[in-house]
């Protein structure tokens, strides 16, 4: 079996739509895990209000409210870090009653810092767990950007290993990764082990996500690939609407965690049935189980009588394969490093750089942010879902009518304009509505931008720009929660204001890029040279649609 062969199998496999949706659907249900997880902050680090807590007054049963009015320096402020250092002992003696009248009559003391807190919360999160607040509320975004700095990790680790033993290997221990790491996240009592585990998370999810696209691009047709692609991130959806119900139906952090990890064992039925490539199987000389694979039990194992087709000579010389993979990782950076040394990719690589932090920034803020919108925090999660399963579709309609530059612009000017019109609004409905619309449109854009940047470099150095593309994107994801917190803490629109001023900024960078619609791609990074100003990033070719 060849590829040739074997297209013209998958071709005919391709119109049996019930094996199509089933492939699809063993690929890419683990993207509803990957969302959960990525999402699950909002609910495991909810921030309650919370003040000092004076053990000797509790002890004597004082109630909270008591004890917030006596110690605390702003007893109806969200957050007390600090507290006055009076005898609470003599206060524990005289009662409540007496306590204000001797705060009333004599100076306040100096303020000292807090060694424990009470908390007022809705369920019991990890903050109240493992007391991030004050001189610790650093500590709290830290478990979220450990997941995207896992999916760094995890792309680079599973890419390699996917190439060297398999799709389906790659998919199987990302996998089990994924259920070993959220069951023991749900037990854990320590904190630092709670934060390796959601680098775990976001490790695995990496592993599961490009393993399980992999396949379904190899194992697809021409035709479909390009559907398949588009709606692969349609599970994102039903894990932004599923977890807001997980999350309002448990009592606490810990419950959440469980209720994200008991469905991912049905990701077993997924390692079960889902194929390994048969495209990887036939580079490997592997053809007997790369028939397998396509013809499942029709297929008959060759007698001694039938011709073998012959291993390839890199598989019958182990030593030079492992040489040949060593230098491709190597030849990794170069690539890289060889986009820089023309002025013409190094601006465009800026720009596309620039579009994929800031796309990233937004998608994940926005979804974060619903506590500074004063939204319902189930509600706006599971909103996010639903606006973000049209949104894969969009792409699909608009390229086929409009070019990439122009898309693209618009969709970033308009998700921008969408946060900054937010500060017009005071009604809370409407600036929800408006920031899904935000949402709804950044969602759409991440479709049009990996194709967009595929076709703005050559062939010699695409997967170098687009790798690298989604590495920095994964920076914009790990400062989001940051942003939201700072949000929190001084004002409620800084997050969106700054999502909105930097997303119209990327739209009108793009307008300098040179379109690609039915356009030959290049082959060498030096055929740029040869390409004419119409084609050059340029501020000349803002109006340049063409």
């Amino acid at each position: 079996m060849d590829t040739e062969e074997l297209e013209k199998i998958l071709e005919e496999k391709s119109r049996n739509y019930c094996w199509l949706f089933t492939l699809f659907i063993l690929a890419s249900t683990p993207g509803i895990f990957n969302s959960m997880h990525i999402t699950s902050y909002v609910f495991l680090s909810d921030n309650p209000k919370f003040w000092c807590d004076i053990a000797v007054l509790r002890n004597a049963n004082w109630t909270d409210e008591q004890i917030r009015n006596v110690s605390a320096v702003n007893p109806q402020a969200v957050e007390n870090c600090l507290m006055y250092d009076w005898d609470y002992e003599n206060f524990k003696k005289i009662g409540y009653e007496e306590a204000i009248k001797y705060i009333e009559n004599n100076e306040k003391p100096s303020q000292v810092a807090c060694t424990s807190y009470r908390y007022q919360e809705e369920k019991p999160s990890i903050v109240s767990e493992w007391d991030l607040v004050c001189g610790s509320s650093a500590l709290k975004p830290v478990s979220q950007a450990l997941v995207p700095i896992g999916k760094v990790a995890g792309g680079l680790i599973f890419g390699i290993f996917c190439d060297k033993y398999g799709r389906k290997k790659g998919f199987i221990i990302s996998c089990v990764m994924y259920m070993i790491a959220s069951t023991i996240a749900g037990v854990t009592h320590f904190y630092s082990i709670f934060l390796i585990l959601r680098f775990i998370i976001g490790v695995a999810g990496s592993g599961v996500y490009s393993a399980g696209f992999t396949i379904l691009t190899e194992m697809t047709v021409k035709r479909w690939r390009t559907w398949l692609g588009v709606v692969y991130n349609i599970s994102y959806s039903f894990g932004y609407i599923i977890l807001p119900i997980f999350a309002y139906f448990s009592s606490d952090w810990r419950q959440l965690q469980y209720y994200m990890c008991i469905p991912s064992y049905l990701l077993i039925i997924n390692c079960w049935l889902l194929p390994e490539s048969a495209r990887w199987l036939i580079t490997e000389g592997r053809y007997e189980e790369a028939k397998k694979t396509v013809y499942g039990k029709r297929f008959r194992r060759p007698t001694d009588a039938e011709p073998k087709r012959p291993v390839p000579a890199h598989n019958t010389n182990m030593q030079s394969d492992e040489r040949h993979r060593f230098w491709d990782i190597c030849s990794v950076p170069m690539k890289l490093f060889q986009l820089f040394t023309y002025w013409e990719s190094t601006k465009r690589i800026l720009i596309c750089y620039f579009g994929w932090f800031v796309a990233a920034f937004y998608y994940l803020l926005i979804v974060m942010n619903g506590r500074n919108f004063s939204a319902n925090k189930y509600l706006y999660v599971a909103l996010n879902g639903l606006v973000e399963a049209p949104a894969y579709i969009m792409p699909v309609l608009i390229l086929s009518y409009i070019g990439r530059k122009l898309s693209t612009s618009v969709i970033f000017i308009i998700s921008g304009l969408a946060l900054l019109i937010i500060l017009l609004l005071e009604d809370a409905t409407a600036v929800m509505i408006v920031a899904l619309v935000g949402r709804f449109c950044m969602s759409a854009v991440f479709a049009i931008l990996i194709l967009y940047t595929s076709e703005l470099f050559p062939t010699s150095n695409r997967n170098s720009a687009v790798g690298s593309s989604l590495t920095v994107d994964q920076i914009g994801a790990i400062l989001a929660p940051y942003i939201v917190d700072l949000g929190i803490s001084i004002v409620w629109y800084l997050p969106s204001t700054v999502a909105g001023v930097l997303s119209t900024t990327t739209g009108l960078l793009i307008f300098m890029l040179p379109e690609t619609r039915n356009k030959p791609l290049l082959d060498l990074l030096e055929d740029m040279k040869g390409i004419s100003s119409r084609d050059k990033v340029s501020c000349l070719n803002c109006c340049t649609f063409t």
